[in-house]
């Protein structure tokens, strides 16, 4: 069960430095604990099985009493020159991050990478343990050059991790645990190191090799790590005294508790991950739990977030082929797909588990850019909507023709698209994107054609800030019938700026008898698209009656308009829901019968920077 560090020379002809690797990395924008969830999970991905559910969960543990145990077997470390200290890391009030997959491959291959893997094998192990910069086996991988994987180094106080793996190879190697570190290069005498290190079993040829079988599963129980008792495939990524990063106000921040690093971690799985929650096609997902010391705590389904509710219905269209292509003249001729859904702005979640990693202030105007692994790569703005009560939030997505194209144009750590350095198809396909997104947002939003007008987006916001200031008013008119028995709507109304409405019947002269509204028509967003919603109460009678309901745009001075502008949308009534939810008819009109009061609710399209009128009224009456 016994293992040691080895720590790399430099070969004759040369070797990587430590300090290189890390620094492949770069200084993303990204808060540290974000990126880690989004390369391990790119990784996990990258290596699912070929059906089922992935399993990852990230784990934030403080090392307590289990201290000596982890001293045990981890010292001595590397030799000090090198700044890998763990003498002095491995303390009781350390803390360790063990990020875990099932269901996947494990990180199998050879053992060493000088061999050659056998057909239907990668490389994984070497890859990620031994070698750097080498381009991914997986078609349509989340990862490109493996660079990402030093946030895991950069993440460690002293830049050292344990890894434990069983892979689906089986047999004797299919269980390996290995510890790495990068330090800093540094000299023996006159003999020069890399500052690169690894733990493990070091064979006769001088070369570390990791613990495998039985003796691997002997020290993950000795240090408390999940293992693989019940024999399924994955990887176990174990970050030594991790930095948790901080918290609060810059001038008033302080470093995150185990608990706080938890809910930062979930909040980063549901901004970044979420695509992977909805399954697929096939039913292949991915399911996340965050704890803290052991505790298994699910990550919350994203479509129960209003903040993530549209991107997930925007989603759902792309998978549907209901997107709008990127179509071009030169190949690839279709680029990727497009698709937009509305949400409520509101006051946002105010659960902490949504609002800790959120990329962006105030309510969505964005568009989840991913290519085909769909794992979120950033989230571009468009223009705020006009109707500050109303968010809206989209998804492109890259075709498979175009994917390592928009692959070629990622920064290390996968949260970009930079035309910048490319050419030829490359440039144009991710320079064409960004603008084929922002006129489809135009579009869909109706921003292209307000730019010309003289009010466009300025009215809409004019309006929204009154609808939160003026109150409205009731009154209420005369009951009149208009030709044929139709009911003509009373001049009792109840107005806001942006919505308002009207009750009248031709069947009683008395006020309790009539169809009725009772409250001011509010703006709600459902799957995606706005509607506004008016409640009616149709009062109790002996007869059954046809009660139909009518909204109309209103213009200055209280009147309808009767000649819209040209291209202007027109108020329509969809349909009628009670109030349980139970009964929806369809159209401006219901049957009600005979019997008790009932509680409706009435449907309208939503009609930008108008102020519209409901009215309702009775059609008929006929004896039951």
């Amino acid at each position: 069960m016994s293992g040691r560090w080895w720590s790399q020379p430099f070969a004759p002809e040369g070797s990587a430095a430590a300090e290189g690797i890390v620094k492949q990395l770069g200084r993303p924008a990204l808060d540290p604990l974000t990126v880690l969830v989004r390369e391990a999970a790119q990784n996990s991905w990258d290596a699912h099985l070929s059906e089922g559910v992935v399993e990852f969960g990230v784990d934030v543990r403080v090392l307590g009493e289990h201290v000596d145990a982890w001293r045990q077997l981890l010292l001595p470390g590397p030799p000090s020159d090198s700044n890998v200290d763990l003498d002095n890391a491995l303390r009781p009030d350390a803390v360790v991050l063990v990020v875990s997959d099932r269901n996947t491959g494990g990180l199998g291959g050879p053992l060493r990478a000088g061999e050659r893997a056998r057909d239907e094998e990668t490389p994984d192990f070497v890859q990620f343990l031994r070698n750097v910069g080498e381009p991914s086996d997986h078609q349509f991988g989340g990862g490109t050059y493996g660079f990402g994987k030093g946030i895991f180094y950069r993440l460690s106080q002293v830049g050292a991790i344990l890894v434990d793996t069983n892979t689906a190879e089986g047999g004797a190697a299919g269980r390996r645990l290995m510890g790495a570190a990068l330090g800093h290069s540094w000299f023996l005498g006159d003999r020069r190191f890399t500052g690169r290190h690894w733990w493990g079993h070091v064979a006769p040829d001088d070369i570390p090799d990791p613990i495998l079988a039985g003796q691997a599963g002997s020290v993950a129980k000795a240090l408390g790590l999940p293992g693989f008792a019940d024999g399924r495939t994955g990887t176990d990524i174990v970050v030594l005294a991790a930095d948790l990063g901080s918290t609060g106000w810059e001038s008033y921040a302080r470093e995150r508790t185990p608990a706080e690093a938890a809910t930062f971690i979930a909040s980063s799985v549901l901004w970044n991950l979420w695509p992977k929650m909805i399954p697929d096609e096939r039913g292949r997902c991915m399911r996340f739990v965050v704890g803290v010391n052991g505790s298994r705590v699910p990550v919350p389904e994203p479509g129960s977030f209003d903040e993530l509710a549209p991107f997930v219905e925007s989603l759902h269209d792309v998978r549907a082929g209901k997107g709008v292509s990127y179509s071009r003249t030169v190949p690839p001729r279709n680029a990727g797909s497009f698709a937009l859904a509305l949400g409520a702005a509101g006051e946002g979640d105010t659960r902490l588990v949504i609002a800790a990693a959120k990329p962006f202030e105030g309510p969505s105007h964005h568009i989840a850019r991913m290519r085909v692994a769909e794992l979120v790569v950033d989230y571009l703005p468009g223009p705020p909507h006009p109707d500050n009560r109303l968010s809206y939030g989209g998804v492109f997505k890259a075709s498979e023709d175009a994917d390592a194209l928009f692959a070629s144009a990622e920064p290390p750590t996968h949260d970009d698209w930079v035309a910048k350095g490319l050419s030829g198809s490359a440039r144009g396909v991710v320079l064409g994107a960004r603008t084929f997104v922002h006129k489809q947002v135009d579009e869909k939003l109706g921003f292209g054609a307000q730019a010309g007008g003289s009010g466009g987006r300025g009215m809409g916001e004019l309006s929204a800030l009154l609808a939160g200031i003026v109150p409205a008013r009731i009154g209420v008119g005369r009951d009149t019938d208009g030709p044929g028995g139709r009911g003509g709507p009373s001049s009792g109304e109840v107005v806001g700026p942006m919505v308002g409405g009207s009750s009248g019947s031709g069947s009683s002269s008395r006020r309790g008898r009539k169809p009725r509204l009772t409250g001011i028509p509010s703006l709600q967003i459902h799957h995606g698209h706005p509607y506004l919603v008016a409640p009616v109460m149709v009062p109790a009678d002996v007869t059954a009656r046809i009660v139909s309901a009518d909204v109309e745009v209103v213009v200055e001075g209280g009147g309808r308009e009767n000649e819209p502008p040209l291209g202007a949308a027109l108020p329509q009534v969809m349909q009628w829901q009670s109030v349980t939810g139970i009964v929806v008819v369809s159209g401006r009109s219901i049957h009600v019968p005979a019997g008790e009061e009932s509680e409706w609710y009435v449907y309208a399209t939503y009609v930008p920077d108008a102020v519209v009128r409901f009215r309702v009224s009775q059609v008929t009456s006929n004896a039951s």
